[in-house]
């Protein structure tokens, strides 16, 4: 079995219901629940796991955490993002989580 078919086993479990325990045992349950959902099957999920990866690497290589950062939030109440490669970004950690669960819709112009 691939890595593929676990993440899509993972995702019709969180739908029922059901929280695997590497979700459960990550500290933020409702996030990562809310990222596997919004990761629809037809995503390349290598390429996701490409970005995170680069992520770790440029922590390693700066000496600061990187993270994915969507740039439509994937919860706000006028948008609902979803986990793809185009609405991803690598930002510094500090940058991400100063951001929040704010959007405009001028950050639309970042996609063009």
């Amino acid at each position: 079995m691939g890595l593929v078919d676990y993440v899509g086993r993972s995702r019709k479990r969180v739908v029922v219901g059901d929280i695997p325990l590497w979700i459960q045992n990550r500290g933020r349950t409702k996030y990562i629940a809310a990222v596997v959902l919004s990761a629809p099957p037809w995503v390349d999920r290598w390429e996701l796991y490409a970005l995170k990866h680069t992520a770790a690497a440029l922590s390693i290589m700066t000496g600061r955490l990187h993270v994915l950062d969507h740039i439509v939030p994937l919860n706000h109440p006028r948008v609902c993002g979803l986990t793809v490669p185009w609405n991803l970004r690598i930002v510094p950690w500090r940058v991400n989580a100063s951001k929040g669960n704010r959007w405009c819709p001028e950050q639309l112009e970042l996609f063009g």
